[in-house]
């Protein structure tokens, strides 16, 4: 491919994914503004709200300190205005997932490859949110692309500097590249010069990593030491949930291949029958993807977009098999069975971007614009959602009070402890009367967030207030979520 096709392609890939930016608007998980825009919020203008992660200094500051450097460029030029910090920060995201893209077409040379991670519903939904784990994906997907699958190639460690970085600010990256990293030794003629450069490079990350967070944190730290130490030794990650070990296998992967599982399996079969079908990066690709869902497999804490990062290599095995059908059926029929993989992500991709879990976002724009109307010292807000539901200073880019159920893991080893947020939902009633109703320190709050799930149980609690807004949030409600989410106002 020319030079002039090449910047086709990356600008087509880079304009797909600015497009992913206004249509997926939605929100995931907690963790795409509370571990990077709202520590970022607190970096740049000084005031918002760090969760129990940032306190024990578990979480490496290197995403969120260069999105605050975003942030300070703004103020400085009085462009900090709410729609600029936060779509700018995921417009950077979707540039650095385009450009995984082109080097993924680049790496495969498959434009049907290409074309099936583009398309992927999962990857589509994430690409661009403010998630480490997208940050993780993409440069992961830029560093297979480097990797010395070729013999040829072996002595290159391009692709080290990425895996650096990633396993500082993410250590879980850790465990899929250590089979690649210690795969590239093994082919190497020059293995005592190869480990120098690991030792370096690993050295230079581990230095300005360390650099940033102890600049950021105000104290020395490390923190993948910090991070193995609550989450292995303590196993703190059961707090917010467990599931049985082989969920990646029967839950996660399907759901993150779609119908792309089928011809995932049949390579499978077909690299275990005898590698004679395939080249060697299938059967390298296909130990690091066992290797790695093995590991996570012992975790108790599970979610999907933990194994996100494998997609490229799932597609690659996928696509391994899909080749294979060249010499059994006609390429018509085979790009029609691509087509059909293909387009069936679309629906899912639609839905989940622009439906579901929906509200949050849209009620935090009518607060906002409520509370600037008014003298921001005066208002308080209470929002009794479970924790973390929605963003907050980011999205309000106002320093006015704000109180939310909190959920933080018990650290202290408290006996018989039940979190904030459990404890309201247990009984809400009783949890209002001890902290507004019958304490008088306190003052009713201006405006109060709540699902529709829970009005009616604080109805009392609401006779002061009016109705000023209801967005509709998701259809399918979970635990103490509702289909509506309601925003109050003092009368």
């Amino acid at each position: 491919m020319g030079l002039p096709k090449r910047f086709g392609l990356l600008l087509f890939l880079v304009l797909w994914r600015l497009f992913n930016v206004f249509l997926v608007r939605t929100v995931h998980v907690p963790d795409e503004y509370w571990q990077s825009l709202e520590v970022a919020h607190r970096l740049a203008f000084g005031y918002g709200y760090l969760t129990w992660e940032w306190i024990t200094m578990i979480r490496s500051y290197m995403y969120p300190f260069l999105i605050s450097i975003l942030y300070r460029a703004l103020a400085v030029l009085s462009l900090d205005s709410v729609p600029l910090l936060t779509t700018l920060p995921r417009i950077f995201q979707a540039i650095l997932a385009a450009y995984a893209d082109y080097t993924f077409y680049n790496w495969t040379k498959n434009q049907w490859m290409m074309i099936a991670l583009c398309m992927n519903w999962f990857w589509y939904y994430c690409a661009t949110r403010t998630l480490i784990n997208s940050v993780e994906t993409a440069c992961t997907i830029i560093a297979l692309s480097m990797f010395p699958w070729k013999e040829s190639r072996v002595q290159s460690v391009r692709f080290l500097w990425i895996v650096g970085f990633l396993c500082m600010a993410r250590p879980t990256a850790a465990i899929m590249w250590l089979p690649l990293c210690l795969y590239h030794i093994k082919m190497s003629s020059e293995k005592k010069k190869l480990l120098g450069q690991y030792v370096l490079i690993g050295s230079v990350c581990f230095t300005i990593s360390v650099l940033i967070d102890s600049y950021c944190y105000g104290t020395y730290v490390i923190t993948p030491w910090k991070f193995f130490q609550i989450n292995v030794f303590e196993n703190v990650g059961i707090t917010y949930g467990t599931k049985h070990a082989l969920w990646y296998i029967y839950a996660a992967l399907p759901v993150l291949l779609g119908v792309y599982i089928f011809p995932f399996l049949l390579s499978c079969f077909l690299i275990f029958k005898g590698p004679r079908f395939f080249f060697r990066e299938e059967s390298i690709m296909l130990v690091v993807i066992g290797w790695t869902l093995s590991i996570y497999s012992l975790l108790p804490h599970k979610e999907f977009r933990f194994i996100l990062p494998l997609l490229p290599l799932l597609i690659h095995i996928s696509f391994a098999c899909l080749n294979l059908l060249n010499f059994i059926i006609s390429s018509t029929m085979r790009r029609s069975l691509i087509a059909i993989f293909i387009c069936s992500n679309v629906l899912p991709g639609v839905f989940f971007s622009t439906s579901h879990q929906g509200g949050t976002l849209p009620i935090m724009e009518i607060l906002r614009d409520d509370i600037t109307r008014t003298n921001t010292s005066l208002t308080n807000t209470l929002i009794l959602t479970p924790c973390h539901s929605m963003p907050l200073y980011s999205h309000l880019h106002v320093n006015t009070s704000i109180r939310f159920l909190t959920c933080e893991p018990n650290l202290n080893n408290t006996e018989d402890y039940v979190d904030e947020a459990d404890q309201f939902f247990a009984n809400a009633t009783v949890w209002l009367n001890n902290n507004y109703i019958n304490n008088e320190k306190v003052t009713l709050p201006t405006y109060v967030i709540v699902f529709d799930n829970i009005v009616s149980e604080i109805s009392k609690f609401l006779r002061s207030y009016e109705l000023i807004a209801e967005v509709h949030h998701t259809y399918f409600p979970e635990w103490n979520y509702g289909e509506n989410i309601l925003l109050y106002k003092h009368v």
